[in-house]
């Protein structure tokens, strides 16, 4: 995925591209459950500096229960704690963060960000974090 991507890339170096995967596809950061074959982090070692990686998490949502969330937010382990709250929509640069808050650059947390295991750390992996405070559940509807 990484050289297709890498290819377009070089063959239109004046465009840009957005491209949506899954978090777990995306991380800049090898994972040993993805046993090396982790897209975000294969882009940048062949383009290093000119992507940016974000990873997008719910929150509520109609599967989590509310006991979940409310032990989660009051875990200091977890990123929903120093979220203002749990219904909002938030936007974490985790750059300007950690040059705000070095104490933020090697802490592994706990979060709903769908990499295999919850803990990790968050602020190296994505350039930035994106929490969805009440999503929907989708549904496909089909048209003859």
């Amino acid at each position: 995925m990484a050289k297709n991507l890498d290819f377009l890339v070089k063959k239109f170096p004046e465009k840009k591209f957005l491209v949506w995967v899954a978090n777990a596809h995306m991380s800049k950061v090898e994972s040993e459950f993805m046993e090396g074959q982790t897209m975000g982090y294969d882009f940048v070692k062949l383009n290093p500096d000119i992507s940016y990686h974000l990873a997008f998490t719910y929150i509520h949502m109609p599967w989590i229960k509310k006991r979940k969330i409310e032990k989660a937010q009051m875990n200091k382990y977890n990123l929903l704690h120093y979220l203002p709250d749990t219904t909002g929509n938030y936007f974490i640069d985790s750059k300007a963060l950690i040059k705000a808050y070095p104490k933020f650059s090697n802490k592994d947390y706990e979060s709903f960000f769908g990499l295999n295991s919850n803990e990790a750390n968050w602020f190296e992996q994505f350039d930035a974090l994106i929490f969805i405070g009440k999503g929907i559940r989708s549904n496909l509807i089909e048209y003859e």
